[in-house]
């Protein structure tokens, strides 16, 4: 993040969320289940381009546009650019990701750029660097609102294509996003390894509704070589995640049908083009042409 954002979490203890290293939140979590490691853990790829990996990224510029979503009242820097484009995209990131939302979202724009698409991006930076897991999946909640409501002020007062993307819980974000919007300031959403149940999207799933009434197109990049949400999140979640098989609406055993996806939801199979968990908006080792191609 451009600064360092001081949060109070549920029991009103106050903790520097933006600055804590990656890495070392990463090593105090290394010998733990693979239920708590999983979503965040920098994995290793037989990528050949050798840009693979969760702690691997392109450094953003010092000003780089960034929406906070760490406070209640949520506020954007470097934004004035934007008020004389006709698109831009925000990006979203997921556990762990809040000290490198800045450079996760220009990763993505480059990556963008190398498949003509030049409209800026813009980093959401959200409370998700605590090595509790289940902590910071309950804070989606609170940033989708949060994220929501920035939105809605931009589409009253400009008059822009606006694109979401969020990897990992930032897609869970995006979706949390779009049950609360109350107007349709959205025009896609691009959901990267998504970490959220694969009913959730589902006629009787929290977030069909959302999907539903948003006016947003919705697609769902997901592949069966991103172990983290293919196994962490079942360990995590005692639920099949999302980003791994894509919806499951049939039910199971102990559970009844949950119906269809909404027709605004698309389901893409990217297993033949991504094999990490942090790879989906990485030039050359990710999924960004199809994404283009979809923004179309």
């Amino acid at each position: 993040m451009s600064e360092p954002h001081a949060r109070t979490d549920g029991n009103g203890d106050e903790e520097n969320s933006s600055r804590v290293s990656r890495r070392h939140l990463l090593g105090s979590v290394a010998g733990a289940s693979v239920g708590v490691a999983g979503l965040g853990a920098a994995t290793d790829s037989a990528s050949a381009a050798g840009f693979t990996g969760c702690d691997d990224w392109l450094d953003a510029p010092a000003e780089y546009p960034e929406i906070d979503l760490t406070s209640s009242n949520p506020t954007a820097s470097n934004v004035d650019a934007l008020e004389d484009e006709d698109e831009f995209a925000v990006y979203v990131h997921g556990w762990l990701g809040l000290e490198t939302s800045t450079d996760q979202a220009y990763t993505l724009e480059q990556a963008l750029e190398d498949e003509a698409y030049d409209a800026p991006v813009v980093a959401a930076s959200w409370e998700a660097d605590t090595l509790n897991y289940w902590r910071a999946e309950g804070r989606t909640e609170t940033a989708g609102r949060r994220l929501a409501s920035w939105l809605s002020t931009v589409a009253d007062t400009e008059d822009a294509t606006i694109r979401l993307v969020g990897h990992s819980l930032g897609g869970r974000v995006c979706l949390e996003t779009l049950l609360a919007l109350e107007d349709t300031a959205v025009e896609s959403v691009a959901l990267l390894g998504t970490a959220a149940d694969d009913d959730s999207v589902c006629t009787d799933g929290r977030y069909a509704y959302g999907i539903a009434t948003s006016g947003a197109d919705v697609y769902n990049y997901h592949s069966g070589d991103d172990d983290s949400v293919c196994y962490g999140y079942d360990v995590q979640s005692l639920s099949s995640g999302l980003g791994c098989g894509g919806a499951d609406c049939t039910g199971s055993l102990f559970t009844d049908d949950q119906g269809t996806t909404p027709e605004e939801y698309t389901d893409v199979d990217v297993t033949d083009t991504v094999d990490d968990h942090c790879d989906y908006a990485k030039p050359d080792v990710g999924c960004v042409p199809r994404v283009v191609d979809d923004f179309e």
